[in-house]
């Protein structure tokens, strides 16, 4: 039997993690700082957040490809077009897992002698850790539990949404499209909910 998707975090509470994240970031950043987003997840969560940031930044954009699922070995598809010397920077990321992806990029970026590189990340799954690294700024901790939504994909599919839901990993693999269809279906639900409250 099919799982049902559960909705783990609203739209809301997404919005209201950002809006305080926004904020750690305007009081420790410097004028001139780098965001440097790690395509493509972190695009929903990326545009969000530097609006809610309140002191001047410039955008850039790293993209990797992966080679094999957890094992660590990526290569650069995308780097920077910014000169980050002597620069803050900070790297966000939609989701870390492992660590083995992050520690490779931000190996790559102090290479190129920022003065300081700060991670932000909107989802950290703490308990699928390998390498121990530092997150200065977490939206929020997740289980081991498979996801989509807010720039999380299977397949491509599911970034759109604006809630993040927790999917049976073998029921998406079975059935792609039947679930695909609760999932956006419980979105819309939800936001249908949301706007009967706000009103």
């Amino acid at each position: 039997m099919m799982k049902s998707p559960q909705l783990l975090y609203t739209r809301d509470q997404i919005m209201n993690r950002v809006d305080e994240l926004g904020d750690e970031l305007t009081s420790t950043l410097d004028e001139g700082a780098v965001i440097v987003g790690v395509l493509k997840g972190c695009l929903p969560f990326m545009a969000d957040l530097v609006r809610r940031i309140d002191v001047p930044v410039e955008i850039d954009f790293l993209a990797l490809s992966v080679f094999a699922p957890d094992s660590g070995r990526v290569r650069l598809t995308r780097d920077l077009d910014t000169d980050i010397t002597g620069r803050q920077v900070v790297l966000v990321e939609d989701l870390v897992d492992t660590g083995l992806r992050l520690n490779f990029l931000l190996k790559h970026l102090k290479d190129r002698s920022p003065s300081e590189v700060r991670v932000c990340t909107m989802f950290d799954r703490v308990e699928r850790r390998v390498l121990p690294i530092n997150l200065e700024h977490v939206g929020f901790e997740l289980d081991s539990s498979f996801v989509v939504g807010y720039g999380l994909d299977y397949g491509g599919q599911f970034r759109n949404l604006s809630e993040l839901v927790s999917v049976d990993l073998g029921d998406l693999e079975e059935r792609s499209d039947q679930l695909c269809e609760q999932v956006y279906a419980l979105s819309q639900k939800e936001e249908v909910s949301s706007m009967g409250v706000s009103e």
